[in-house]
């Protein structure tokens, strides 16, 4: 029987697009000495258990680590995602963030990944492997489509009250 276990996260980061009617995803590529050489990802990792680390923090912990990038506002989507790796017969559940950032921001790459590049939800969807991010990327752009109205699927969080 398959063990599950919830000990990743995954990290949107989103912006403004530059006409300010939409918004662009983040998409980061792995290096090529990573197991997912050259793979279009978003920002993720492992939660430090051992520290006693939640997933929102690990959240936060991730995306400085990998990006620098100064967030604007939290939000959390209202499902994980989920996915199976047959190696270690184990179910996935990962809790997945979004962070606004402004508009004008551009990351500082860690060494875990080569490039990085804004794209359109619809076009990051396309560039990636796996099912469950595609999914978070459709619908982190739909939540996001309209500036003025908050869409289905993800609800702010602030993480200084949960501190």
């Amino acid at each position: 029987m398959p063990r599950i276990r919830s000990n990743i996260v995954a990290v949107y980061v989103v912006r403004p697009a530059p006409r300010g009617d939409s918004i662009e995803l983040l998409m980061l590529q792995r290096p090529d000495s990573h197991r997912f050489a050259r793979a279009w990802q978003t920002v993720g990792g492992h939660i430090e258990e051992r520290r006693g680390e939640t997933a929102w923090q690990a959240a936060l912990r991730e995306l400085d680590e990998e990006t620098a990038l100064p967030v604007e506002r939290w939000f959390r989507i209202d499902r994980p995602e989920t996915f199976y790796n047959p190696e270690n017969d184990t179910i996935y559940l990962v809790p997945a963030f979004v962070a606004l950032v402004a508009g004008d921001v551009e990351p500082l790459l860690s060494d875990e990944h080569q490039a990085f590049r804004w794209q359109r939800p619809e076009d990051a969807a396309a560039g990636v492997n796996w099912a469950a991010m595609r999914d978070s990327i459709l619908l982190v752009g739909e939540a996001f489509s309209d500036p003025q109205q908050l869409g289905l699927g993800v609800t702010q969080f602030d993480p200084e009250r949960l501190r």
